[in-house]
């Protein structure tokens, strides 16, 4: 049961480990997240602001720049007015003036929106009129109109008036059928003192145009665009129009995204992130632009998710590689902690085996100095009775089978004193008196004492001791009772005959004495106990035997182990320190 605790506290440990690194993986990738995503949204707010004073500067410059392009523009329809009052060649005025101030056209309109075309010869305005009035001329409500007609611009993309919206002016009178603004980017018209009419001058749009893109708000766009992280800049009118893009080609375009709506009545910034058609994650930012509690318009400012995600996954990785390296370390870790604890237990069970063992023995030695104290006094008396017997009294016939009696008396005698010298050896302590033996010495008299046993068995002694082995400090009749007992249980371990091999060997301060035979072998179960006491498989064995063997290498300070492979024999291993008991 304990053998199986172990691995079970480990595997669930391990699985502990691992449920902790992957909370740990889990909450550091979205706390990276997170952060980043933080990081993204500080970046596109900053961006925003900073764009709202930019697009601020730029709708207050642009239209400042509209109407000193627009007083120009008036300008030189108010010279042109007071030119066609003079003496002068009318269509070459024209001409010239647009050249000099880089005109598209200039476009004179009588009430009616027809071209009129200027005398040869002009004079004062009153004649005009009266020429006007002989051919027809136009009506008293056309009169009144152009009268209270004072200018008329057109092509404005910027209406701020330093906190107020400029609303747009609706085209003059009746020749706003006639459409005369179209086909220019920009102009103004101007009701003329000269002649009843108008004069129109149409502003060249390529430089209208190209001017605007250098000094505005669309130019910085663009130029924002092409930093790395930003998917999309727009300015965009009340009514969601673009006026400016990254995307040049989408100005003048209305934005259809029901999201815009939302911010209309919202009084900061408003974000979300969403998944263009292209699979493109986006992260986008609309911010109203006011000043002095007017709406300009708004921005819209798109960054684009993936360097975050790049981050966000290599970060992860990382993560990934370091949870792995934790979990590896820490199940070698606890694998090497749980593998000294198994060796500590294995030695802590081997010691409270041990002690047990010894507890055993020394209540059964208890009881054995007891038992032989009380069986020792009926012995001797039964032995002094049989040596008398035998000594002083003869049978008058059968005298041989009445000796023969008595010696096998005497012989049961001697055996239990012998069990009672063996219960003594497990009671007490032994006394050693250890001394200088050749081991090689020892080992070529136990193969001839053993020899008389070995031989009806047909068993062949091997002994191998190298001569340069040094002598070992041991008690020597204890050793020799020691390795004869190994020998004889090796042999009687062979009855159909074998080869009983005994080594001897010095290693690392150590002798160590190998006693093998290749009989059948000892059975697993059998072999955890042929050390305990009174354990045995022989019909006439007392189980005294290997006990008092391995009480014999523990007093010298040793150990007696056994292993058997059945079918293939069995080996025992001495091994007793060769400087003595103690060291």
């Amino acid at each position: 049961m304990k053998q199986r605790l172990l691995p079970l506290h480990f595997l669930a440990s391990v699985l502990l480990l691992l449920l902790l690194v992957s909370l740990y993986i889990f909450s550091e990738s979205r706390r990276f997240e997170r952060e980043l995503m933080a990081q993204t949204e500080s970046k596109g707010i900053a961006l925003a602001e900073a764009m709202e004073t930019t697009a601020k500067h730029a709708i207050a410059g642009n239209s400042l720049l509209e109407d000193l392009i627009g007083q120009r523009l008036l300008d030189n329809a108010r010279l042109i007015d007071r030119l066609l009052l003079l003496p002068i060649a009318a269509p070459d005025l024209l001409k010239e003036i647009s050249a000099m101030n880089r005109l598209q056209k200039v476009e004179l309109l009588d009430l009616e929106g027809r071209p009129w075309q200027p005398p040869a010869r002009p004079g004062p305005p009153e004649r005009a009129r009266e020429m006007w009035a002989r051919r027809g001329g136009p009506s008293e409500e056309a009169r009144q109109q152009h009268q209270a007609m004072m200018t008329y611009m057109w092509g404005r993309s910027w209406s701020y008036r330093g906190g107020k919206e400029t609303p747009p002016q609706p085209p003059p009178w009746t020749i706003k059928e006639k459409k005369f603004w179209e086909g220019s980017a920009f102009g103004v018209a101007l009701g003329a003192r000269s002649f009843p009419g108008i004069i129109a001058v149409h502003a060249n749009a390529d430089y209208i145009l190209n001017f605007k893109k250098e000094i505005g708000v669309q130019s910085q766009i663009e130029e924002l665009g092409r930093q790395p992280g930003i998917d999309h800049v727009a300015l965009l009118d009340e009514s969601f129009k673009i006026i400016a893009h990254t995307d040049a080609v989408r100005i003048s375009q209305r934005d259809q995204d029901p999201f815009l709506e939302k911010v209309k009545t919202s009084s900061g910034a408003l974000s979300r992130t969403f998944t263009r058609p292209d699979g493109k994650e986006i992260f986008e930012i609309l911010k109203p632009i006011r000043l002095n509690g007017s709406t300009l318009g708004f921005l819209d400012i798109g960054l684009s998710l993936a360097p975050a995600r790049d981050a966000s996954r290599k970060s992860l990785n990382a993560i990934l590689v370091l949870g792995a390296t934790i979990l590896v370390v820490g199940v070698l870790g606890m694998g090497a902690i749980f593998y000294n604890q198994h060796l500590h237990l294995r030695e802590v069970r081997a010691l409270e085996a041990e002690i047990a063992q010894q507890e055993r023995l020394s209540a059964l030695g208890n009881m054995a100095a007891t038992v032989a104290h009380e069986i020792r006094n009926p012995l001797n008396a039964v032995s002094v009775g049989l040596q008398r017997l035998k000594s002083e009294f003869q049978p008058a016939q059968d005298g041989e089978q009445y000796a023969h009696f008595l010696a096998l008396m005497q012989g049961e005698v001697r055996r239990l004193n012998g069990i009672v010298e063996q219960f003594l050896t497990l009671a007490r302590p032994l006394s050693l008196k250890p001394e200088k033996v050749a081991i090689d010495d020892l080992l070529g008299e136990l193969s001839l004492l053993a020899q008389a046993d070995a031989t009806p068995a047909k068993v062949e002694i091997q002994v191998a001791a190298p001569p340069d082995l040094p002598p070992a400090n041991v008690d020597r009749n204890h050793l020799k009772q020691l390795l004869l007992n190994l020998m004889l249980n090796g042999i009687q371990a062979m009855p159909g005959g074998g080869a009983l091999a005994v080594e001897a060997k010095a290693v690392g301060g150590n002798l160590v004495i190998t006693v093998a035979d290749n009989g059948p072998g000892i059975d697993p179960e059998i072999l955890a106990h042929v050390f305990e006491p009174y354990f045995t498989t022989k019909t006439n064995g007392s189980g005294l035997g290997l006990a008092i063997a391995r009480r014999i290498a523990e007093a010298h300070g040793g150990s007696l182990t056994a292993e058997s492979q059945v079918e293939r024999g069995s080996k025992f291993t001495a091994s007793l320190p060769l400087a003595g008991p103690g060291n």
